[in-house]
């Protein structure tokens, strides 16, 4: 058989394995706290009828400047207008995470590189855990680093409208992301004299392209402030991935393709990330980078391994037994087989609160259902647990009056509770009343009563509320906006495709 079938059916295997092994994990999907994010600004959208930007379903009455580039839910809004349940719409965008970049990756560098080059570079994607964990997790960014891929082609191929498309619309899916992305391809333009006016040309397409977005957040930076994130006490990192990207970028410096150095710009546009945003640089969307250096790196080896059993046979161990280094608050743990396809086939790992659900299918529907039955649709809510609350406007409709998102202002818990019907008071595992002292301020300040409780919350009725539900008309409406992404993403194939 030709070498390059081989890679070709190992890529092949790879992507249906972790297809195979994500579609075990769709009882616990979704992982962790923003899709219920995306699931409540998608009921936003279907509630308007398309995409606003003020966020009236939280932060309620006055909401606040919606500034979350909106492509993402705009590309699952129809599941909503067919009905699709939220949660059923969480699960399957879990489950695609991976495979879908992995489909990208393969398909972009089996073209712009070659087919061994390509399968590692799956290979090596597929392998460490907490590179899984934020492929679900942080679903925009996994269609920004797709995206990266895609540009990458389109500069293979000297596509510069291809490739400023797709970096505009990374643009309007993630809010720090395609930054790193531009400094990144900037890089490359200074690295390769040859694709100069390719890049440049893309650059700005893209920032065109993205210029609407971009002034919208200028506008409306002052209500942004930039929070510490808890996730940057964690941090994973597989040390024997970061020693091959380190191996892998003199080599890739010195390809004759322009994919090698195309990564290394990438690395280096990737770096500012570790400044404000570790766990992210080390542990998700930063090791992108690194890892496929260390599929660079790979590829060396391969070319001296022989016989070519023994390449595969070492690479399937590296798959299934690949070490890990985690430092947390408790301190440092090392493990072997912190891999992928080990966890997702029911071996034991390290635990991580951002691989744990927070839906219950027994519990959360009674709080959706008991919130119904006690707030009009138009009337407001309060939730000591944002997220959950998050959870419940997607579930419901009934918009609440604290926020999820933690870098914009906010009012005093007092005043959120005051402008609220319910307040949905969620109790500690024990049974309890959780953070007893704030409830305390609440009703020193607001008269509540007591209407309802369920195994999760207890639920207050506020009397003197008079706060109301206020929908914004859309800024284009839905089948104006779905017209604009149809012929940005034809024109993206279209240009790629031909001759």
């Amino acid at each position: 058989m030709n070498p390059s079938r081989h890679w070709t059916l190992a890529a092949l295997l790879l992507i249906t394995g972790i297809t195979v092994l994500a579609a075990a994990q769709w009882p616990v999907f979704p992982y962790f706290l923003d899709s219920y994010y995306h699931l409540s600004v998608i009921r936003g959208f279907q509630e308007a009828g398309g995409p606003v930007l003020q966020d009236f379903w939280e932060a309620a009455p006055a909401g606040h400047p919606h500034l979350y580039p909106p492509l993402f839910h705009l590309l699952w809004l129809p599941g909503a207008f067919l009905g699709i349940p939220p949660i059923w719409m969480a699960k399957l965008w879990s489950w695609l995470a991976l495979p879908l970049l992995l489909t990208v990756t393969w398909t972009t560098l089996k073209t712009a590189a070659s087919t061994r080059i390509a399968c590692l570079a799956v290979a090596v994607l597929a392998t460490p855990f907490s590179f899984y964990l934020a492929s679900v997790n942080y679903l925009p960014a996994t269609l920004t680093l797709a995206a990266s891929l895609g540009i990458l082609l389109a500069l293979k191929k000297k596509r510069w409208l291809a490739g400023g498309l797709l970096l505009g619309l990374s643009f309007w899916l993630h809010a720090g992301l395609p930054w790193l992305l531009l400094l990144g391809l900037f890089f490359f333009s200074l690295f390769e004299p040859e694709f100069r006016k390719t890049a440049w040309a893309a650059i700005g397409i893209g920032l065109l392209i993205a210029s609407p977005w971009i002034l919208h957040v200028a506008r409306h930076f002052n209500v942004i402030h930039i929070q510490p994130r808890p996730e940057d006490a964690y941090v994973d990192i597989f040390p024997l991935f970061l020693a091959l990207a380190c191996a892998g970028l003199l080599p890739a410096w010195r390809r004759q393709t322009p994919m090698g150095r195309y990564f290394v710009a990438l690395a280096v546009g990737f770096l500012p990330m570790a400044i404000s945003y570790r766990f992210r640089y080390f542990s998700a969307q930063g090791s992108f980078t690194w890892l496929l250096l260390a599929a660079v790196a790979l590829d060396r080896l391969a070319e001296k391994i022989r016989p070519a059993w023994l390449a595969g046979a070492l690479l399937g161990l590296l798959l299934v037994a690949a070490p890990s280094l985690r430092s947390s608050t408790a301190g440092l743990h090392y493990a072997w087989g912190d891999t992928t396809f080990r966890v997702l086939a029911g071996g034991d790992t390290a635990q991580r609160i951002y691989s744990e659900p927070l839906y219950h299918e027994k519990f959360i529907p009674e709080l959706a259902d008991t919130l119904k039955s006690h707030c009009a649709e138009d009337e407001l809510f309060f939730c000591n647990t944002p997220y959950v609350g998050g959870m419940l406007h997607a579930f419901t409709g009934r918009a609440m009056t604290n926020q999820m998102l933690t870098e914009m202002d906010e009012k005093e818990v007092s005043e959120q509770a005051g402008a609220a019907r319910i307040i949905v008071w969620l109790k500690n595992p024990s049974g309890g009343l959780s953070q007893e002292k704030k409830l305390r301020f609440i009703l020193s300040r607001v008269p509540l009563e007591p209407v309802a409780e369920t195994e999760l919350a207890y639920f207050f009725r506020n009397s003197g509320s008079t706060g109301k539900k206020q929908v914004p008309s859309p800024v284009i409406p839905w089948w104006a906006a779905y017209g604009l992404i149809i012929l940005t993403a034809g024109t993206v194939v279209y240009d790629l495709k031909r001759v």
